[in-house]
């Protein structure tokens, strides 16, 4: 009934503890499927001490790639994502299954999580007003709450990493049979499945989530200085992603949920212009484009009020 899809690359450092948090689950696993990505240290002979079927790819396909590959290695009902270097709490595969089970409507469950370093001791982090999910969902909710995360939601970024995820098969499939390696894998299978209604968020840490220098995916600005954020700030590609991103989000809606995009297809149509005409106004550094399109609600669904403001900024140094 559950699988597990696990990708690694030179892990061997907390791989073991990963793999036993998995084995040592109140509710138990029916097959882990890691797919190792070139590792060139013992990850792969640490790996074959478990219970474990691992597949060895020739050339490196990248993480977005090699969790597609392990993906469709699973056969069973529930597929839980998962990282090489994190701590499952023991109860996590039980209770989200559980939720899952009652909830047949739901496609993608994202669970919380407790930051933790290099030696498993706990990161701490103020909680920002409104916000929840360690900072990183902007809407408020309350501790074991489960609540629905909507497809407008998904337009600018991703708030739930895959390690955080379980999906039902039907879900799995259908973005395995349409996979866009444009976005992160993780992003892509929860944004399908909020359009679908079927994305939902239960606000309990049920991982210990490891932030460490080798992270092939993390929590940047965590570690990000200052100068570096005001540097990548600063550049056209940047200020340009999220009306990218927006872009690339309502072609593979189109696609995989047509039902849904019909409904919705002349406010999409105007969304696609807004987001085509703020990238001409971004290139050329346009003050009063962008000023214009302060005034249009879209610019909300894909900038915060800070980030619009910035983009003035950035018009304005030519």
């Amino acid at each position: 009934m559950i699988s597990v899809a696990m990708t690694t690359y030179n892990g061997e450092k907390y791989i073991r503890k990963q793999i036993e948090s998995i084995l040592n689950q109140s509710m138990k696993v029916d097959e882990i499927i890691v797919c190792d990505d070139g590792s060139t240290d013992k990850t792969v002979e640490i790996l074959k001490e478990y219970p474990v079927t691992v597949y060895q790819n020739e050339n490196n396909l990248g993480y977005r790639l090699n969790f597609k590959k392990a993906m469709n290695l699973c056969t069973h009902e529930y597929t839980f994502l998962c990282d090489q270097d994190d701590i499952w709490e023991p109860d996590k595969v039980k209770i989200m299954i559980e939720i899952m089970q009652k909830n047949p409507n739901i496609h993608v469950l994202a669970s919380s999580f407790v930051y933790i370093d290099s030696k498993d001791d706990p990161i701490y982090m103020k909680q920002k007003k409104n916000w929840s999910n360690n900072n990183l969902y902007p809407k408020k909710v309350l501790e074991n709450d489960l609540v629905q995360v909507k497809l407008d939601e998904y337009f600018s970024c991703n708030y739930f990493q895959g390690c955080s995820l379980v999906l039902d098969k039907w879900i799995k499939d259908l973005v395995l049979e349409n996979f866009d390696s444009r976005l992160p894998h993780d992003w892509l299978l929860s944004m399908i499945a909020s359009s679908y209604q079927g994305m939902y968020f239960y606000n309990k840490p049920l991982f210990r989530y490891r932030l460490h220098d080798n992270n092939s995916i993390g929590v940047e600005y965590l570690t990000q200085s200052t100068s570096e954020h005001v540097q990548k700030a600063s550049s056209t590609e940047l200020r340009m992603q999220n009306s990218l991103n927006a872009l690339i989000v309502l072609e593979d809606v189109e696609k995989m949920n047509p039902a849904f995009y019909e409904t919705r297809e002349k406010e999409f149509k105007e969304l696609k212009k807004f987001l085509v005409k703020h990238n001409q106004n971004l290139e050329n550094k346009s003050f009063f484009g962008l000023l214009i399109q302060n005034t249009q609600p879209f610019y909300k669904m894909i900038k915060t009020k800070k980030a619009r403001v910035m983009d003035l900024v950035f018009a304005l140094k030519k």
